[in-house]
């Protein structure tokens, strides 16, 4: 029993390894007509047993177009896992090897897949699957849904549409996919999802989809729409799988800090940002969460990012009782460096949502590297991140990997 536990374990580990995402806990900087804006894709991944038939991957272009699918392979079990583990596989090396090549294509890209499938289904098999290809610079979106559920998107003037899938699932006999595109659309939120999602009971017995779009809708962020689809139906009745994409603007109501890298100024903006939660009436608990976080990043920003001490060499110094020295050597080089803080409270109702970005002038590190969080989080040995990942409710790199974006309710979730 252990060891089939075990085998199930790491047969579970090799599907998340195979699934790929170029965008692990990062969000993309962009400007629109000299305005900054920020785009946020977030994944749920939750199958309902260790060998799942859902499957995902999301990728990111050389020329930042971001291309994604959302499988469900019929059936359960085994032959169902191998099914999403193969589409998988093929999905990411051909789009791997379209870039390498001649840059992506999402016709050709499509077009392979289906000839993958012509030869690999039996004969009573069929995928139901989704593809989406998001130009984000020019806000077009091509897509091919097959059995797949209606997405969701919402443009930036608050209209509302259901997108249908344009194609039945894919089997040995389909012939050919069809392709749409949705010129000039200008996205406030998409959501892309299995019906492990839409078909799972709630509480009274009524199907999910019945309250899937206004919950959509009502929510603020990934992590509220999360805890409203967890109200509603818990675990759920089978694979859970959807992507959620945010883009948003900063508030021109939150404060804006510009410290210089030293301890005292680190301090003195901790005071600054206590001081505002204590005016907005933030309740101790929570207040102290956020107060934690903040010092292990603002320190993380002055030594790490101002100061350049990497992890290996910290530990040396500690080792050798050097580090205060070093730390005040640092210091006098490098004040000059900026450490900027935006923070505020966005309201959403009842519910209000405490967001902050801390960056600094360094190097940066490569996000990709927490993927492990994911895949192996019990050999994950980021002390900060896993502070982090425990005391707030999400968080967001930039892609340089020197600036990160927090987010904590100050309210609880509310009853629906």
């Amino acid at each position: 029993m252990f060891h089939e536990k075990e085998d199930l374990e790491k047969a579970f580990n090799k599907e998340l390894f195979v699934i790929k995402n170029d965008l692990y806990y990062q969000q993309i900087d962009l400007t629109k007509n000299g305005k900054k804006e920020l785009l946020r894709v977030d994944i749920s991944y939750k199958p309902h047993s260790t060998l799942s038939g859902d499957t995902y991957s999301l990728r990111k272009t050389n020329d930042g177009r971001l291309v994604g699918f959302i499988a469900d392979a019929m059936g359960k079990g085994l032959s169902a896992a191998m099914s999403a583990m193969a589409i998988t596989r093929f999905l990411n090396y051909f789009f791997d090897e379209l870039e390498e090549e001649e840059g992506f294509v999402f016709d050709v890209w499509i077009h392979k897949t289906l000839k993958f499938l012509q030869k690999n289904l039996f004969d009573e098999e069929i995928m139901s699957i989704v593809l989406v290809e998001y130009n984000i610079h020019e806000s077009v979106i091509k897509y091919a849904s097959c059995g797949m559920p209606a997405f969701f998107i919402i443009s930036e003037n608050g209209d509302f549409q259901a997108i249908r899938s344009n194609n039945p699932p894919l089997s040995i006999f389909t012939e050919n996919v069809r392709i749409n595109s949705l010129p000039s659309v200008s996205i406030s939120k998409m959501l892309c999802y299995s019906d492990g999602l839409s078909e799972s009971l709630m509480h009274g017995g009524k199907i999910y989809g019945s309250c899937l779009k206004d919950d959509f809708i009502d929510s603020i962020c990934v992590k509220d729409f999360r805890d409203k689809v967890a109200m509603r139906i818990g675990q759920g009745d089978d694979d859970l799988t959807y992507i959620y994409i945010q883009k948003l603007e900063i508030s021109k109501d939150f404060k804006v800090l510009r410290i210089p890298s030293t301890y005292e100024a680190i301090d003195e903006a901790l005071l600054t940002v206590a001081g505002y939660l204590k005016s907005h009436h933030v309740d101790s608990k929570t207040s102290s969460q956020i107060m934690l976080t903040f010092s292990e990043l603002l320190l993380n920003a002055l030594e790490h990012g101002s100061f350049g001490v990497d992890k290996a060499r910290k530990n040396y110094l500690i080792e050798h009782n050097q580090f205060d020295d070093e730390m005040l050597r640092l210091e006098q080089l490098h004040h000059n460096k900026k450490i900027k803080i935006i923070y505020g409270i966005i309201p959403n109702g009842k519910r209000e949502l405490f967001e902050a970005t801390i960056s600094d002038q360094g190097e940066g590190f490569d996000t990709m590297v927490l993927k492990n969080i994911v895949i192996n989080a019990e050999k994950f040995n980021g002390r900060g991140f896993v502070i982090i990942r425990k005391l707030l409710d999400h968080f967001y790199f930039n892609k340089k990997g020197n600036a990160i974006t927090i987010q904590k309710f100050i309210t609880p979730v509310l009853e629906l």
